[in-house]
């Protein structure tokens, strides 16, 4: 048997991306994975699984398999792949907003917030991280948390503004007026 090529590797990663993009498309939150998109994913995990190591090993790859299976709503399982990345490469935004994602719908809001805050230690100025943590905190009912985190977030990036009207993990804080001041909105 002969060694892959590195053209043919870069092929099937691009190939898996691909598939699982277009499956993560269809992916609502918090609904079952449609058949369709579930069939997408399935064949992009299955062409990372093809990958010869180290390459299968690589963050890149890794975070493919992790995006799969965080999709597919095999959290548990996403956890091994988006850990290796946020260790590894800790720049990789994607792998904290994945972990987060997949600890908060297995019921463990605080590892989630403990996640992206290191997510936000590794990348200070990402706002999607400020957002994302701005929502966990509001879950959690910690108001002050989540105000600050969103401020943050907006700063950054005033689209973030609009994106909190419907942001069904902004509902026990929406009527607070430390939010409303913070959105701007008026009830």
């Amino acid at each position: 048997m002969t060694a892959m090529s590195s053209h043919r590797r870069q092929a099937i990663l691009r190939e898996a991306a691909g598939y699982i993009e277009l499956g993560e498309l269809l992916v609502q939150p918090d609904l079952p994975t449609p058949p369709h998109a579930e069939k997408l994913l399935v064949r992009g995990l299955a062409a990372v699984h093809q990958l010869p190591e180290p390459t299968r090993s690589r963050p890149d790859a890794r975070l493919l398999e992790g995006e799969a299976l965080r999709a597919l709503g095999r959290f548990e399982e996403a956890i091994t792949p988006l850990t290796a990345v946020a260790d590894e490469h800790p720049e990789r935004i994607e792998a904290w907003l994945g972990l987060g994602w997949c600890l908060k719908r297995m019921g463990r809001l605080d590892a989630a917030i403990d996640m992206l805050r290191k997510g936000l230690a590794a990348s200070p100025q990402q706002p999607i991280l400020f957002y994302n943590l701005s929502c966990y905190y509001s879950l959690d009912g910690n108001v002050a948390a989540a105000v600050e985190h969103l401020t943050q977030a907006i700063a950054l990036d005033d689209r973030f503004r609009d994106l909190t009207q419907l942001e069904p993990d902004f509902d026990p804080i929406r009527k607070d007026p430390r939010f409303l001041a913070a959105t701007h909105i008026v009830c």
